[in-house]
């Protein structure tokens, strides 16, 4: 039988995107109604103007109709008063404030963006940059509002990945990114040089400032996302966005090859050496699926992305196979249209990890009505 305890019960496990705590406990949940199987569920809105209002509706549709006993469900959307809100805003404040001495300290202004994530690697070679370029276009696909910041200033490929070509335009609000055909924000030095095939040979500290310039300087908008591509190693560029660009935490790419787990220490051991929290492990290419038989074939050795992750107490994310229709949606700049099981978990994963732990809590719906 189908009562209300139950139904409040999936409900607490429905929870709101951007904020990160179930919709029982936020008080969301207004109304609940039963009758001969059907369910009628009010839901209250942080802002009419909730851009994730679709997707919570999903989620509370998808919980209650798990069910035994129901056969429809029914989701309506109101707002909560001016009241209700600068309740929940205070006590969330007080909520998180107990989680801020975990997170990086701010040197420059974090803006408009909720969740800024590096995406780092110990060496070249792993990923790290199409891993980069498909968790920002699955986190679109959620209904995020999703930036990408090309950090990797001599070894740039986001701008090719993602189809991005031309020159980004300057406003009095600073550079306007590109932004690609489902929505994603992107900058990169390739669109600002005059030869996208001219070499980058500069020094450290003009690397440093460019980095930052590209940053600072671009005018991101409101974002839940922005993801940083680091160049691999743990050199000035890594050290930078560390100390100098509000991040949340780093997320680490590797691959089964011994070698490639033991550069992973070197990562994990720098962005813990400067006070950065490391959200998870993504072992990349850890297998491939023969297109004749479906058989999986380790073509490193086995996958040991659980095993470091555990070695490093840190979260891991998931195993992403070695895809060739990946590869050639990347040189053809169609990544954003790839979809695999695989990276879905992965990316779902990412931003349960993400909400679960961070400080800015404040949704683009709450912003824009200041």
């Amino acid at each position: 039988m189908v009562t209300k305890s139950k139904i409040m019960d999936v409900l607490s496990t429905v929870i709101d995107p951007e904020i990160g705590l179930n919709i029982v406990e936020l008080g969301m949940v207004k109304e609940v109604e039963i009758g001969d199987g059907r369910v009628r569920i009010l839901i209250a809105l942080t802002v009419p103007s909730c851009p994730l209002a679709d997707t919570i509706k999903r989620d509370i549709e998808r919980a209650v109709n798990s069910l035994d006993g129901v056969h429809s469900v029914t989701v309506e959307t109101t707002s909560m008063s001016q009241e209700e809100l600068d309740r929940l805003k205070s006590r969330l404040r007080e909520k998180f404030s107990k989680k801020s001495s975990t997170v990086a300290i701010e040197k420059m202004d974090k803006k408009n963006i909720a969740h800024i994530i590096a995406v780092v690697s110990g060496k070249g070679g792993v990923g790290k940059s199409s891993v980069s370029a498909l968790l920002a276009s699955e986190l679109r696909r959620m209904g995020y509002e999703v930036g990408v910041l090309d950090a990797d200033i001599t070894g740039p490929s986001i701008a090719k990945i993602l189809n991005l070509t031309e020159r980004p335009r300057i406003s009095e609000r600073g550079i306007i990114p590109l932004t690609t055909k489902s929505g994603i924000k992107a900058i990169s030095i390739n669109l600002l040089l005059d030869d996208p095939e001219r070499a980058v040979i500069w020094r450290g500290p003009i690397i440093s400032n460019v980095i930052k310039q590209l940053y600072s300087e671009v005018d991101w908008g409101d974002l839940h996302f922005l993801i940083i591509d680091l160049p691999p190693g743990t050199s000035d560029a890594p050290l930078t966005v560390y100390q100098s660009i509000p991040i949340d935490g780093v997320i680490v790419v590797s691959t089964p090859q011994d070698l490639a787990l033991m550069i992973v220490a070197k990562a994990v051991n720098m962005a813990r050496a400067v006070n950065v929290p490391v959200l998870g492990l993504i072992e990349n290419m850890g297998y491939l699926i023969c297109p004749h038989c479906g058989q999986k074939i380790n073509l490193f050795g086995e996958p040991k992305g659980e095993k470091a992750a555990k070695r490093f107490n840190i979260p891991f994310l998931g195993v992403i196979p070695l895809d060739p229709k990946m590869v050639e949606m990347a040189d053809k700049g169609l990544i954003e249209d790839y979809q695999s099981q695989a990276f879905a978990e992965v990316a779902t994963n990412f931003k349960n990890v993400v909400l679960k732990g961070l400080v800015d809590i404040s949704p683009i719906g709450w912003r824009r009505t200041s």
